[in-house]
């Protein structure tokens, strides 16, 4: 269960704060003000079984990916868990599976998510120009004349 704290009372109190999460097994939100980041504490051992776990997911995602017919599957029923993959083409939605299960798989061996949140945001935004089948075509069309010159053919 997670438990969201102002950080100031958490500041006045911590310890009984602290006493409670590890007594209830929850994990702290600390909730900042103007805008800045909140804050998540949980123990170490939770943390931990998270990483595991996560390690254990990404690898036999990978392995999935690798093998023809359950990417197949697999690539087909992330639409039920990201609906806008449904507007990928067929061969990109395979791109796409294979590519964030080899992601997840380096991000969760160095434990930060970064590069996978930034690639599932590429492929979404990849996704929303699909659902255009008019900006799809522009954008698919072949370029007569480049927009730019080099500077050194200027």
């Amino acid at each position: 269960m997670t438990k969201t704290v102002p950080m100031s009372r958490f500041i006045q109190s911590y310890n009984q704060h602290l006493s409670d999460a590890e007594r209830t097994g929850d994990t702290i939100v600390l909730q900042q003000r103007a805008g800045r980041p909140a804050w998540v504490l949980e123990t170490e051992d939770r943390a931990r079984d998270a990483q595991a776990a996560t390690d254990f997911l990404s690898a036999a995602l990978s392995a999935v990916v690798r093998d023809a017919a359950l990417a197949e599957r697999f690539s087909a029923e992330l639409v039920s868990t990201l609906p806008w993959v449904a507007f990928l083409p067929e061969d990109d939605r395979r791109a796409f599976a294979a590519e964030a299960a080899e992601t997840l798989r380096a991000c969760a061996s160095i434990g930060r998510y970064t590069a996978f949140a930034t690639l599932i945001e590429d492929w979404r935004n990849t996704a929303e120009i699909w659902s255009d089948p008019e900006l799809a075509r522009s954008l698919s069309t072949p370029v007569d004349e480049p927009v730019d010159l080099p500077v050194d053919a200027a």
